[in-house]
């Protein structure tokens, strides 16, 4: 047993030391750019805050309600935002996609398809 412990004990001295330079002189650097990124950083903390009173305006401004004939059934495209006329020959075609009325894909943020105008 005694002999196990020394030849551990040996082991560890005879290998090399790590240098601990590397990771002190990273460690420095960071501090030191992240020191003088803070003004920066401490400029701009509002910005999040405007940003969103902005898009709160911005949708209080936007009409309700489309001005778009809203009775027909469209296909709508979940991946690309498209929907599509009943009488399109994409119509039921493209997935991911499902069936709903035009006011409600509208009211949803789907647009028509460029050429696409319902009837």
């Amino acid at each position: 047993m005694a002999r196990t412990v020394q030849q551990l004990q040996s082991g560890r001295r005879n290998r090399p030391r790590r240098s601990r330079l590397g990771p002190t002189i990273f460690t420095v650097i960071l501090l030191i750019v992240l020191a003088a990124i803070a003004p920066f950083l401490a400029k701009h903390r509002d910005a999040p805050q405007e940003w969103a009173a902005k898009l709160e305006a911005m949708s209080r401004a936007q009409e309700k309600v489309p001005k778009h004939e809203t009775k027909n059934s469209v296909w709508v495209n979940r991946r690309s935002g498209l929907y599509y006329c009943r009488d399109s020959k994409f119509y039921g075609r493209i997935h991911p996609g499902e069936r709903m009325r035009q006011e409600s894909a509208l009211l949803k943020g789907f647009r028509p398809a460029p050429g696409q105008e319902c009837p």
